[in-house]
């Protein structure tokens, strides 16, 4: 029998200079807030650009003089390049707009306006007027992409190089110029190298349908808002982002499909990426990576080409990022409420596809798949698994594995959602936007949201009605073992309606992030797109020496001795620790912790003030 003894923790030094607790910022959600959710301080709320309300500088474009029009709406990526040579500016902002329309200021297609930061005193931050070398001058700037490379369409995702270069990438395939949705004035063929040369050995000269110039990832230059060419040699797809190696030569491609192709981009020479070698990625190949020819033909089919050689199929692919920390790609995995017959082709099923499959089949049928991971494999090929909140995926560049590093759900079991009043506190689905910050010398992983659907508790019951959808960002500290997303903390959630997106550290002390397309009726600024900032890292405490305690803890547990359950005497995040340091389980909003678990000996219960107790079990 167990027996918890409660005393007030005294000074436990070995254990203060290694424990990590919960990242205290996590927010109580209302569900009913038309704005921004954050939590309370240290961390500030400030927003730098506003969609359909700030004006962006243009060039000439489509006969019209250069001049100023209202900036484009649904704020997705954001990239950000370091001023190295300025002593108060911190550097440049690009933004992409995923709309499109008809616009004859900005272009048609999709858009990206450039602005530049700099630090005020504090953690305000301050937008800087430029003058570029074209002329324009201003605060906000339209990218040029009509007058050098043909127009972009749903820029959406994007990828910053190691040395502040900055790419958009193009979602959403258009399979033909009436295909195109918001319009496109211009749909005579395209020549590519008609106004700067591209670069690409063997393609200056040659010509593209016009629909088949969209959907590549485009090289910008943010310091003079223009673009620079359209990266022909990485392949044709619905690419929503993707990450650079620290090597400046390896790029990895991430495209939102069902099925979705995970691409590999060598460059020859590093920082010069016109030539190199382009592969897909296929987990059952001798070095599970299959070549594509350096051929226009095949970049432009390079999905179809991928797929029919059987390269391995993702169930929308997303966001990713490099983790300097421990050397590997982390990339989310959106998921599909209905993949159908999508699978029915030459491709590859995903290894963790199938263990998905097999873990929800024993959810809902309480046994064990009676059959080979082979039948397993088939009944996902066939449409049998619903993928209702994807994940977060892990490539291993030593052994080029890719497997699921962190699950969304939970699995409600249940089309019907649940009440506000017994909606599970931590809801993880459907992740997108993905980034890293390191704060205190700690590394997190930024995950956002943006949900395929509201059923299967992804939403709660009362906004199944309504159409509503909110979106959360979490941080997961990734000196966790085999996180879950029990470990996620949810740090900020973004107006009803909206997408949150974007995630960048500019440095340890800001992040930025978008809401993207909100509800129109939410309070104002709140109901249009916008790119908003978050201070105040540096001033969050990530170990328990940071934090500072003062006198007794304002929290007690009861009774004592327990030999199953730890009561609160109120409603609180906890977190259960050993000696040694180790975080043992995280409780969010709770008022009894299961004890039975714990083996004797002495632990620390810790609140999200950073308050401790310790408690014996024998």
């Amino acid at each position: 029998m167990k027996k918890t003894l409660l005393s007030a923790l005294a000074a436990v030094s070995s254990f203060a200079a290694m424990a990590q607790i919960p990242f205290p910022v996590n927010i109580d959600t209302s569900w009913s807030v038309p704005t921004v959710w954050m939590p309370k301080s240290p961390l500030k709320l400030q927003v730098l650009f506003v969609g359909g309300v700030d004006t962006v500088e243009t060039t000439a474009t489509y006969g019209n003089a250069a001049g100023k029009t209202i900036a484009k709406q649904w704020h997705d990526f954001i990239g950000f390049t370091p001023d190295k040579e300025s002593t108060t500016d911190l550097g440049w902002v690009s933004v992409n707009h995923e709309m499109i329309q008809k616009n004859d200021m900005i272009g048609d297609g999709g858009g990206m306006t450039v602005f530049k930061l700099r630090r005020l005193n504090g953690d305000v931050l301050e937008i800087v007027p430029q003058t570029l070398n074209d002329g324009r001058s201003g605060k906000f700037f339209n990218v040029d992409f009509t007058n050098i490379t043909g127009e972009t369409g749903m820029n959406c995702g994007g990828l910053v190089g190691p040395d502040g270069r900055i790419w958009t990438s193009e979602e959403w395939m258009a399979s033909s110029n009436a295909s195109i949705s918001g319009g496109l004035r211009d749909t005579a063929d395209f020549t590519i190298g008609i106004s700067t040369p591209a670069g690409f050995p063997g393609m200056n000269g040659k010509s593209l349908k016009k629909f088949q110039n969209w959907n590549w990832n485009v090289e910008i230059d943010p310091r003079q808002a223009k673009a620079i060419r359209k990266q022909y040699n990485w392949g044709r797809g619905g690419w929503e982002g993707g990450a650079i190696l620290p090597d400046n030569k390896t790029v990895f491609l991430f495209e939102d499909g069902t099925p979705g192709i995970l691409v590999k981009f060598v460059a020859d020479k590093a920082g010069d990426f016109t030539s190199g070698v382009t592969s897909v990625y296929k987990h059952d190949a001798p070095t599970k990576w299959i070549t594509i020819e350096n051929e226009l033909d095949s970049f432009v089919n390079i999905r179809s080409i991928a797929i029919r050689r059987g390269a391995t199929m993702f169930t929308r692919l997303e966001w990713g990022a490099y983790n300097k920390a421990n050397g590997k790609v982390y990339v989310t995995e959106t998921g599909n409420d209905n993949v159908g017959n999508a699978f029915k082709t030459t491709g590859a099923i995903a290894p963790h596809l199938v263990i998905a499959y097999k873990n929800r089949y024993k959810v809902v049928t309480g046994t064990d798949f009676p059959n080979s991971d082979l039948a397993a494999a088939d009944s996902v090929r066939n449409g049998a698994f619903r993928d209702y909140y994807g994940r977060v995926l892990e490539l291993d560049l030593a052994t080029n594995e890719v497997k699921t590093y962190i699950e969304g759900g939970p699995f409600s079991g249940s089309a019907t959602s649940k009440p506000v009043n017994q909606y599970p506190n931590t809801h993880f689905s459907n992740p997108d936007g993905l980034n890293f910050m390191t704060i205190k010398n700690k590394t997190y992983m930024i995950i956002q949201e943006d949900l395929n659907g509201r059923n299967w508790g992804r939403m709660p019951a009362e906004y199944q009605g309504s159409n509503q959808t909110i979106c959360e960002s979490f941080l997961l500290d990734m000196d966790i073992p085999n996180p879950t997303f029990n470990d996620l903390v949810r740090f900020s959630a973004c107006p009803p309606g909206a997408e949150i997106t974007g995630a960048i550290a500019l440095d340890s002390k800001t992040m930025l992030i978008n809401s993207q397309h909100p509800s129109t009726t939410n309070t104002f600024p709140y109901n249009n797109s916008l790119t908003y900032a978050i201070s105040g890292w540096d001033g969050v405490p990530t170990a328990l020496s940071e934090i500072k305690r003062a006198g007794t803890p304002t929290f007690s547990v009861y009774p004592n001795p327990v030999a199953r359950e730890l009561n609160l005497d109120k409603v609180m995040d906890v977190a259960i620790y050993d000696l040694s340091g180790k975080r043992l389980s995280v409780h969010r909003d709770v008022k009894t912790v299961d004890v039975t678990n714990l083996s004797s000996g002495i632990y620390i219960i810790m609140n999200e003030k950073g308050e401790s107790l310790k408690f014996v079990v024998e």
